[in-house]
């Protein structure tokens, strides 16, 4: 009689999707791993390539000036100013730990903790309040208290973050070319890059200027003149907080770029996480470790993510906030492991308040993210979460996304009456905005119908019109190859049996992103921007699996093509500005007329006179006129670059509006008597500004132009008064055809 063998440690079945599956011999537990393994030695050298590939991308591309030794200076000014925006991170992790002590999504015992980049996540959405409400109190322009506060934080932050090792890189090497592009671009003085941007128009005008004229003012006020000062404002408060710590808002702006570039680094390593989440339960460890990396290369291959990720911009943080929002998600839906969904009366709860602070901070960096980061996520989460968890978890992403928008609805409650102002003004009240502003402002930010929007689809996202007609806005191959990519991805995914569900639940975001842009915003190509991660996690997934093909053909096909897109970014930004990319890398002197005084007093009178004639309008007004002229801007609202220093009696040296708002100008006409002739009003118009105290206006005739066009320009400023305005005064000084300066 055989003798049967008895083992000391039984087999027991393995469940795998549900299914029990009885171990057909005794396998040996396996040893513990830890969390975070140290990588072996071997592996190190190749994480480390990335430094020299990264620094010779910023080498070559910078060579694309008129001094080959550009790259170098960019790298230094790299190295010079990430101090501030490293120590701002530093303290979003932190404060991101603290977060997440109180809100962790998988408290059970034995479950995971939340990861480093989520708790991270959570930190910098946490982050945009506070330097909100600190920038309301007057707090966050005291240099010195910020600066200690901001210490102690990043101490607690870098603890936080012991848990990150490198890791392997392989394929993911290719990140090294986007990333020396976007530090490159980063470097660059504000008003060089890009054109589809017009040089960062918006951060000139208001993502930049914004924080300046807060800095100047001792604390976040309100700016009736400049209307995006009603917007969320949640990244312009970072930057307040960056230009505190470094004492200078001009010298800020770099580092403030900078803030940005590392913050799109962070959003795309939260897409390498989503597409892992999409894995689910289906992704063998290599898989896993692969598609992280792809994941990471394809949304930074995006040559738009380099543009917005390397201006003072705010769709970096929107970026990181939503993809990790649609990676809880997912992990906490049908297909996540470690899925905490209704295991306890908290944990919805919990989850919950975890995804309201993340879209919260979505929406405080971004309002437009609203309708196209909030809906598609609850899209997602509708689809993937079971319904008995839907109505807590909800409630309490509804509240906590509440809160943490509160100090954005409390001060535009103070100030206008309407805590979304200017968005629903229908309901809340237009504040002192009058029906035209309103108006104005729908028209310029709402679609123009279904066929211009499938239209938009078409020639702003999948099939680019690079060869626009002149007139028109500039467009380049931004979004090259990720928006058709993508959705074939999706759609393969979509029609697996493994993972059809998340993979469906991704597409139907996307699709509900795309017509919510189309159909109901105006439509701009960087707008759908938070589509990016979510289309580059789906490529990502399919080009793992065809990188682990057996076949040697596709494998090599695949790493071509990765290295292809990856290279796409720095095709882009070697064409910007003729060919010149990099000729703006430290060159706020060129920008600041602070090149032309110099060489001004160092020329002869032949010289000067020549000089004078070419004279910028920035060395006009900042060098050329007296410190105690107060001038006014008419068609110029990206004032960043002139000075507002020298005030007098504490007037502001320099005045303009926004294309929204009412400046003085438009003012003194409206005070007149509306059934006088033009140039009756324009002529008391001209003697209410100098009782003002206003001693020039300069008119950018080129702008108001546009803005007739666009059908955005005011009453007030509409041909006939700049008519009978130039028929009053006479002209100081001509800038080409472009603008004029009169003196009052």
């Amino acid at each position: 009689m055989p003798v049967r063998r008895r083992w000391s440690n039984r087999a027991t079945p393995k469940i795998d999707d549900g299914i029990a599956i009885p171990y057909s011999s005794p396998v040996p537990n396996p040893p513990s791993k830890p969390v975070n393994p140290v990588p072996a030695a071997r592996s190190l050298p190749m994480i480390w390539l990335l430094v020299p590939l990264v620094t010779a991308t910023m080498l070559i591309l910078g060579a694309r000036s008129d001094d080959a030794a550009t790259g170098l200076l960019a790298i230094g000014i790299v190295v010079e100013g990430i101090w501030a925006p490293g120590l701002w991170l530093l303290a979003a992790a932190g404060v991101g730990s603290g977060l997440a002590c109180l809100l962790e999504r998988r408290h059970e015992t034995g479950s995971r903790p939340a990861g480093v980049l989520q708790t991270w996540a959570l930190g910098v959405a946490g982050m945009l309040a506070i330097d909100l409400l600190l920038g309301l109190t007057g707090s966050l322009t005291e240099t010195g208290a910020i600066r200690v506060l901001t210490g102690l934080l990043a101490v607690a932050g870098l603890w936080s973050l012991r848990r990150i090792r490198p890791k392997t890189v392989g394929i993911g090497l290719a990140a090294a070319i986007p990333i020396g592009t976007l530090l490159l671009a980063a470097a660059s003085t504000p008003g060089w890059l890009w054109g589809t941007e017009f040089g960062g128009y918006d951060a000139l005008s208001y993502h930049l200027q914004l924080p300046r004229e807060w800095w100047l003012a001792g604390a976040i006020i309100e700016t009736p003149h400049n209307a995006y000062g009603y917007l969320p404002n949640g990244v312009e408060a970072a930057f307040l907080h960056v230009m505190t710590m470094i004492g200078d808002p001009d010298a800020a702006a770099v580092p403030c770029q900078l803030l940005v570039a590392c913050v799109t680094m962070l959003a795309a390593a939260a897409t390498g996480e989503l597409a892992v989440a999409m894995l689910g339960r289906h992704g063998a460890s290599e898989d896993r470790s692969l598609v992280r990396q792809l994941g990471f290369v394809a949304l930074l291959a995006t040559p738009w993510v380099i543009v917005v990720g390397s201006l003072a911009y705010d769709e970096a943080i929107v970026l990181l906030l939503a993809t990790t929002a649609f990676t809880v998600i997912l992990e906490e839906g049908r297909g996540g492991a470690g899925s905490s969904i209704s295991a306890s009366p908290t944990s919805n709860l919990r989850i919950g308040a975890w995804l309201g602070i993340l879209l919260g901070g979505a929406v405080l960096a971004k309002a437009s993210s609203g309708p196209l980061v909030v809906i598609p996520a609850f899209i997602a989460a509708a689809l993937l979460i079971p319904r008995r968890a839907w109505f807590p978890i909800v409630l309490t992403t509804t509240m906590a996304g509440v809160v943490i928008c509160g100090p954005w609805l409390i001060r535009n409650l103070a100030w206008t009456g309407n805590p979304m102002f200017p968005f629903g003004s229908s309901i809340f009240g237009s504040g002192d905005w009058t029906a035209e502003q309103i108006g104005r402002f729908a028209a310029g930010h709402h679609g123009d119908g279904m066929i211009a929007g499938l239209r938009a689809i078409g020639s702003e996202f999948l099939f680019e019109d690079w060869n626009s007609p002149s007139g028109v806005d500039p467009q380049r191959l931004q979004w090259a190859w990720l928006p058709l990519a993508g959705l074939v991805a999706l759609s393969a995914l979509s029609v697996r049996r493994k993972g059809r569900g998340i993979a469906l639940a991704i597409l139907c975001s996307v699709v509900a992103m795309i017509l919510i842009w189309a159909f109901y915003s105006h439509a701009k190509a960087r707008f759908l921007l938070p589509a990016a991660p979510l289309l580059a996690a789906a490529v990502a997934i399919i080009a793992t699996r065809m990188r682990s093909d057996a076949h040697v053909i596709i494998r090599g096909l695949t790493v071509m093509l990765v290295w292809l897109a990856a290279g796409s970014p720095a095709i882009v930004y070697a064409f910007e500005r003729d060919g010149l990319p990099a000729v703006g890398v430290d060159q706020a002197a060129l920008f600041d007329g602070s090149l032309e005084a110099t060489a001004y007093e160092q020329a002869g009178v032949a010289g000067r006179v020549e000089l004078l004639g070419n004279a910028s309008p920035a060395f006009i007004l900042n060098h050329r006129l007296p410190e105690t002229a107060r001038i006014l801007l008419l068609g110029r609202s990206d004032p960043f670059h002139f000075d507002f220093t020298g005030e007098p009696e504490g007037l502001p040296r320099i005045s303009y509006q926004t294309v929204w708002t009412r400046g003085p100008f438009e003012e003194a006409i409206a005070a007149g008597d509306a059934k006088a002739s033009t140039d009756a009003q324009v002529a008391a118009a001209i003697d209410r500004l100098r009782s003002a105290g206003f001693t020039h206006l300069f008119i950018q005739l080129s702008m108001l132009d546009r803005w007739m066009q666009a059908g955005w320009l005011a009453t007030e400023l509409q041909p006939r008064f700049i008519e009978a305005l130039l028929r009053q005064q006479s002209i100081t000084r001509r800038f080409g055809n472009q603008a004029l300066l009169i003196e009052l």
